[in-house]
């Protein structure tokens, strides 16, 4: 483990603090950056995992944070030793390191199973020995499969390895509930886009091709619909989970309005004025099909 950024005695005989995972990525950093503005005391930590895109943009992110109430880790969560972390207060965990995305080779399931599930499971083998008042996992629409239509109650039917040890991972958690009294919160995201959107995500890969003149790959027929998400609306039902979000909740956390591929394109296209050279391929295996999430739930409980 290695600290980057330390504030010593006086930051740890305070009050106690947010366990922020994840804190380099799309939405932990602008989640550690929003704690950090309501002056709430932040223990950040990532590994910069590499497998979808350069751990440089994550670096680069991580060093833009700084707060006096901030301490940052370099602390893996597969195999670090957590007992480096007992010196620190934390009543409050945020979870929201994860290997998302999607893959061409099934056989490349490892990093999933070891960032989703037994990484979570390690956390949550710490977070035994800690008083908490809560733990928000960040989980995703692709639990649901294929097809993301309504509420919670939905169908679970994962197509792709993502989204099967994310499901693993809220089952988990909810097992921890039953027999530790983890007080776990399960918000599910869908499609979130925003500032510093990740470079292997659709809307930033559009955006890029369109001003740098490149070709983008549209996967199937471009009718692919999803409930879009603004990252600061995905910040804000988070931090209103800690408080409002009973113990075991669900919570999809998704936009009112669903768009197309296709419409997205022409939406981009029009707003920068550039021609998008698309090139046809086959639908992706696992890709879901239709995130028309409902979010009445977030709504009733969060006040969202």
């Amino acid at each position: 483990m290695i600290i980057y950024y330390h504030l010593g005695s006086s930051f740890l005989n305070s009050s106690p603090s947010f366990f922020l995972t994840g804190a380099a990525g799309f939405v932990g950093s602008r989640l550690t950056r929003k704690l950090l503005e309501l002056d709430r005391k932040v223990i950040a930590i990532d590994c910069f995992l590499p497998n979808l895109y350069s751990r440089e943009v994550k670096i680069s992110r991580w060093e833009k944070l700084d707060s006096p109430n901030l301490i940052k880790l370099e602390f893996d969560l597969r195999n670090d030793d957590f007992s480096q972390l007992a010196e620190y207060e934390i009543d409050r965990f945020i979870n929201q390191a994860a290997m998302p995305g999607l893959i061409t080779d099934w056989a490349n399931f490892a990093p999933y199973y070891d960032c989703n599930i037994s990484g979570l499971n390690r956390l949550l083998e710490f977070s035994k020995s800690l008083q908490l008042k809560s733990f928000v996992q960040a989980s995703t629409s692709s639990v649901y499969g294929k097809l993301a239509l309504g509420g919670e109650s939905q169908e679970l039917n994962p197509t792709s390895p993502y989204g099967v040890s994310k499901l693993a991972a809220e089952k988990l958690l909810l097992a921890y509930n039953e027999w530790f009294g983890t007080p776990v919160k399960i918000l599910r995201y869908f499609s979130i886009y925003g500032p510093n959107q990740r470079p292997d995500m659709a809307y930033a890969k559009i955006i890029k091709a369109l001003f740098d003149n490149e070709e983008f790959v549209v996967h199937g027929d471009g009718e692919q619909r999803r409930s879009n998400t603004f990252i600061d609306d995905v910040i804000e039902a988070t931090i209103l989970s800690e408080d409002c979000a009973p113990s075991r909740s669900v919570i999809n956390i998704c936009g009112d309005d669903t768009v197309s591929l296709n419409e997205a394109i022409a939406i981009l296209e029009d707003l920068t004025g550039k021609k998008l050279k698309r090139v046809g391929a086959p639908g992706r295996t696992g890709d879901q099909r239709d995130t028309s999430g409902a979010n009445a739930k977030a709504k009733e409980l969060l006040r969202w």
